[in-house]
């Protein structure tokens, strides 16, 4: 007999400062790396039954419904991801089913968020320091799926909930709880470019430049970090200064790799500036697509969700939670 279904959700995130970063080896060879970011009440929704006959692993948003007699000894088409995580683990639910609201290449660390998810709601861990001390196991899961570099960053909103500095100082990450100023996130977008991206190639380009010691990609990281840092003090004190290094980490990213920003940024940006509402912008995770963070100027939010409607880029409804993975 089938167990009665179990019904959670994990956020997903948005990152403020210092994504690229939390790569090791970079953060091990650059001093005082840290990254921001924070979950926000985009929910991804899984639903488990602990026992019953066979396997089922389905994703509403993809149409797949796999129904096996035994767990299967290879990923199957479509849902590797997903068999990886539970895979790795000694029990394993009879069934799981997926439904995520995020747009496809969004930037919102969606697959890495779906994992803290897959793994705590198997193993009945709630947001809390016990589910984030399975983040190394699920660094090292994704790493085999990308079949590229990991990096932290992605998994502890969702472990963890609220805002976060994540300091690598260390072996481990560390990890400062934020309060974010009200009037920031009141002036707080978040939009969909439209055009998918695909994270892990962008960082293993990064990368490997890094690596190999390419001078316009040190002395970029180098800047992010330094703007990171100071976005752990701006962030819960002063709106305009936070919204101006959201700008420049946007602009260093671009110089770092003139692909990160898209023609809808450079649109949005021009018709901001050009209207008077537009204060900073940046690409969500490693840019080239996916979702952008913008901070309107201030009593100008209205006019700059406007504007983006105007454009065919609504804004994403979002608001930064304390919440981490919970049951529904």
């Amino acid at each position: 007999m089938a167990s009665e279904p179990e019904r959670w959700r994990v956020p997903v995130r948005i990152d403020l400062a210092g994504g690229t970063l939390d790569l090791w080896p970079i953060y091990a060879l650059m001093d005082g790396c840290v990254t921001v970011n924070a979950a926000v009440d985009l929910w991804i929704n899984l639903e488990i039954r602990r026992d019953g006959p066979g396997h089922q692993l389905a994703s509403r948003d993809l149409g797949l419904d796999l129904v096996f007699e035994a767990w299967p000894a290879a990923p199957p088409p479509g849902l590797s991801w997903v068999w990886r995580v539970l895979n790795a683990l000694p029990g394993r639910p009879a069934s799981v089913s997926i439904h995520s609201p995020v747009p496809k290449g969004s930037g919102l660390g969606a697959s890495s968020c779906l994992g803290v998810g897959l793994l705590g709601s198997a193993l009945g861990l709630m947001a809390g320091e016990a589910l984030a001390a399975q983040v190394p196991l699920l660094r090292h899961l994704e790493s085999g799926e990308l079949q590229a570099p990991a990096g932290w960053q992605d998994y502890y909103p969702a472990a963890l909930g609220g805002a976060l500095a994540l300091h690598w100082d260390g072996p481990d990450p560390r990890w400062e709880r934020l309060e974010p100023h009200p009037a920031l996130m009141d002036r707080l977008i978040l939009f969909y470019t439209g055009q998918p991206h695909h994270s892990g190639l962008t960082n293993w380009e990064t990368y490997r430049r890094f690596i190999e010691g390419d001078s316009q990609t040190r002395q970029a990281l180098s800047e992010i970090r330094d703007l990171a840092a100071a976005m752990v003090k701006a962030l819960p004190a002063d709106p305009d200064a936070a919204a101006g290094l959201l700008e420049r980490e946007g602009q260093a990213r671009v110089r770092m790799s003139p692909a990160v920003e898209t023609e809808a940024m450079r649109k949005v940006r021009a018709r901001g500036q050009a209207e008077g509402w537009y204060s900073g912008m940046k690409p969500c995770g490693a840019g080239g697509g996916g979702c952008c963070l913008l901070v309107a100027r201030p009593g100008q939010r209205e006019a700059a969700v406007a504007a983006l409607r105007a454009m065919g880029l609504p804004p994403l409804d979002v608001r930064i939670t304390p919440l981490g993975l919970h049951r529904a």
